[in-house]
């Protein structure tokens, strides 16, 4: 026979929204690594499209 649970019904809806939460903070970190990637790629892709300097602009301290 089962016995019923003198627990409120708010614990149990608690539980489930839990894992909801997890899987929110999993894609939102996924989301800014994606994000952060592209920065990166798109920096590096300006950085080497700029003119290399010469030797005799640079001045010596």
């Amino acid at each position: 026979m089962s016995r019923r649970d003198d627990r409120p019904f708010g614990d149990d809806v608690r539980a489930a929204v839990r894992p909801d939460d997890r899987v929110i903070v999993v894609l939102v970190l996924l989301l800014s690594v994606v994000i952060l990637a592209v920065l990166v790629y798109y920096a590096v892709m300006i950085l080497e499209g700029l003119p290399e300097v010469l030797p005799g602009l640079v001045r010596s301290a």
